[in-house]
């Protein structure tokens, strides 16, 4: 008998990730080129790195404000409102640890169970199981794929959305590239507006766009007081997925709740990480443009290879770094990325993380070295073509 033989919990009741799980047997190979996780293949600037360091030296590494600096949120809500071209004021940002303790927040604020949620898939495997962590009733819309991108049914959005509590959109979405425009954002505002519903934006990929400097956000469109809640992370943007630093935009009523509830979750960001951070948003915009060259090249090299292989399909993303393909005949997703993994020697996320429906669908990161991607694909399709 084990220790957690009989223990119910909500813990307990959600599955493993199935990207995770199918990369932790397979790290230390150091002959297999890894897409299955969602970062780019360059170290973090030294610009960043610099000031980060010297603040460890120069003993910042205590407890600090629990909402963040001072310095690092007033610089973020500078950013947003350059950005955005809007006001956003200090008093509506929560520097958080990481963009997923920032959802993990969002979701602690505003839930209780029982609660309904309507999301959109497929959808980044944490912004299904957060709710269900906290007992949501979740309802889904799926994206629809077509030869020029993924698309949505905003009217059926809206039309789910009417009698939640909260309506999660993860746009720039991982990992289909799907991004809403800003009018529809605006329409479904204004009917989360007249219902009650609150709104969880998620657009920690946010700059990773192929058309304007920023995809459109909520926060170009909301009043302060609005029941909108923005995730943001500086992740992808920057590459610092290690640094665990984000970002939370939302009502100055909800602040303080927000702090109370960070003491009891994570108490506060390191001031050393926030220091870098705060360089990133001050000098990061030529390394932002450096970036999207190389996501750019990685992306057509994807969408040609991907569509050049028989029995594929590849939807084109408008943003992020992510290429959603369909491999034709597959039951069976997470045992074809396995042996993709053993016999080909890549590492591709299946599908049914991101939708359980989705088991002939598979997700590869292209934020990387042209010619290791050049590579990949080479063994991909001999893959393929052995089968």
């Amino acid at each position: 008998m084990t220790a957690i033989d009989g223990l119910r919990s909500t813990g307990l009741s959600i599955p493993i990730s199935r990207i995770r799980e199918l990369a932790n047997r397979h790290m230390g190979n150091n002959a297999l080129i890894p897409l299955w996780f969602g970062e780019p293949d360059v170290p973090t600037p030294e610009f960043i790195i610099e000031p980060a360091h010297r603040a460890m030296l120069d003993g910042k590494t205590t407890y600090n404000e629990g909402l963040g600096k001072p310095w690092l949120r007033s610089a973020i809500a500078n950013y947003m409102t350059g950005l955005y071209a809007t006001d956003i004021s200090i008093n509506r940002i929560a520097v958080t640890v990481s963009g997923t303790n920032a959802v993990n927040l969002a979701f602690q604020l505003l839930m209780t169970p029982g609660d309904k949620l309507v999301t959109t898939t497929p959808s980044f495997p944490t912004l299904l199981t957060v709710p269900q962590l906290q007992q949501a009733e979740i309802d889904t819309i799926a994206l629809k794929p077509s030869s020029n991108g993924w698309s949505v049914d905003v009217n059926a959005l809206i039309e789910a959305a009417s009698n939640a509590k909260i309506l999660q959109i993860n746009s720039p979405n991982n990992p289909t590239g799907w991004t809403l425009s800003l009018e529809d954002m605006r329409a479904i505002l204004n009917a989360a507006r007249k219902s009650g519903c609150w709104i969880i934006s998620d657009e920690v990929y946010s700059r990773i766009v192929y058309d304007g400097k920023a995809a459109p956000s909520f926060a170009e469109l909301a009043e302060p007081e609005d029941r909108v809640v923005i995730v943001n992370s500086f992740s992808k943007s920057w590459a610092m997925t290690g640094w665990r630093l984000g970002w939370l935009t939302l009502p100055p009523s909800l602040l303080p709740e927000c702090e109370k509830l960070m003491e009891f979750s994570m108490s506060c960001a390191p001031e050393f990480v926030q220091a870098g951070g705060l360089k990133a948003l001050e000098n990061g915009e030529d390394f932002i443009a450096e970036q999207m060259a190389r996501y750019r090249r990685g992306r057509d090299v994807s969408l040609e290879r991907l569509s050049a292989m028989s029995g594929v399909t590849v939807v084109p993303p408008h943003a992020a770094f992510y290429a959603f393909f369909q491999i034709e005949g597959v039951r069976d997703d997470v045992a074809l990325a396995e042996q993709i993994a053993k016999d080909a020697q890549v590492g591709i996320a299946p599908g049914s993380a991101f939708d359980p429906t989705l088991e002939n669908w598979f997700r590869i990161c292209f934020a990387k070295d042209e010619a290791l991607l050049n590579e990949a694909f080479d063994r991909l399709e001999a893959f393929l073509k052995s089968r």
